[in-house]
C-alpha cells in the first residue's frame, strides 16, 4: 500500500525521473530475484523505528517479504517515487512524505509513526549518499515513544547504480539489525550526542561483515 503525506506534486521532470529509477529497479528484482538467495527473515512485531542508508533500499525489497507488518518511510523526492512501484510489488507500505503542505515533512513522519503499532524503516541520509544520521530521529524517538535500532539490508555481489546497490544475480541478500536503543535514552543524551549514538551503532553494524549479525 502506498501512503502519501500532504498530497503535493513534485515537478514533472522529478516524477519521470523517479518512475524510470522505479521501472529500473523492478526489473533488476523481477529478473534477479529467481536467481538471488533471500533468508525468510521476520521483523519482531515491536515498535522499533529502524533507519538505514538510501543505498540500501533495492536489496530491502528483495528482503521485504520476509519483513511482515513493516512499513518504509521515504523523503526523498525522486526516492520515494523510485521506491513506491518495486515496494509494493513486494508487499511493503510506503509511506511518500509530500511536500509543501500545512505539515512539515518532520510532521507528518511523526504523525504516521504515531498511527501505526508495527515496525517502521526509514532512510536516515535522505537520499544522500554521505550516509550521516539526521537529528530528527531521535526527536521522532522522543516524540513517539519508539525504540531507535540501525537496519543493514545488503546483498554479498552487488553493482553500484545511481548511489543504489543492486543485488548481482546468485548473489545472497543478508539482514543485520542492531539493538535498539530506547527512546528514553537517547531524550536524556542531549541533541548531538543522541545523533552521535545512532550514527555510532549504524556505523558499526556496517563495518561488520557483509549482512553483520544476520537477524534471527
Amino acid at each position: 500500500m502506498l501512503v502519501w503525506g500532504d498530497r503535493v506534486k513534485p515537478p514533472v521532470r522529478t516524477r519521470l525521473t523517479g518512475h524510470t529509477y522505479g521501472v529500473y529497479y523492478t526489473l533488476c528484482i523481477g529478473l534477479f530475484r529467481p536467481t538471488v538467495r533471500v533468508p525468510r527473515t521476520v521483523m519482531p512485531p515491536d515498535p522499533v523505528l529502524y533507519y538505514m542508508p538510501h543505498g540500501d533500499l533495492v536489496p530491502g525489497v528483495f528482503a521485504a517479504r520476509g519483513f511482515r507488518h513493516f512499513a518504509w518511510v521515504n523523503d526523498n523526492t525522486v526516492g520515494g517515487y523510485a521506491a513506491a512501484l518495486p515496494a509494493l510489488a513486494a508487499g511493503v507500505d510506503v509511506f511518500r512524505i509530500g511536500r509543501g503542505g500545512h505539515r512539515s515533512p518532520y510532521e507528518q513522519v511523526r504523525d504516521f509513526l504515531r498511527e501505526r503499532t508495527g515496525p517502521v524503516g526509514i532512510f536516515t541520509d535522505g537520499g544522500r549518499r554521505d550516509g550521516r544520521v539526521r537529528t530528527s530521529l531521535a526527536a521522532l524517538a522522543k516524540d513517539t515513544g519508539r525504540a531507535v535500532a540501525p537496519l543493514r539490508v545488503r546483498a554479498d555481489r552487488a553493482w553500484e547504480f545511481q548511489g543504489q546497490s543492486v543485488p548481482r544475480p546468485f548473489s545472497t541478500i543478508r539482514v543485520a539489525r542492531g539493538e535498539p536503543i530506547p527512546a528514553a535514552a537517547l531524550s536524556a543524551a542531549g541533541t548531538e550526542q543522541s545523533r552521535e549514538m545512532l550514527q555510532h551503532a549504524l556505523d558499526a553494524l556496517s563495518e561488520a561483515a557483509p549482512g553483520g549479525r544476520e537477524a534471527p
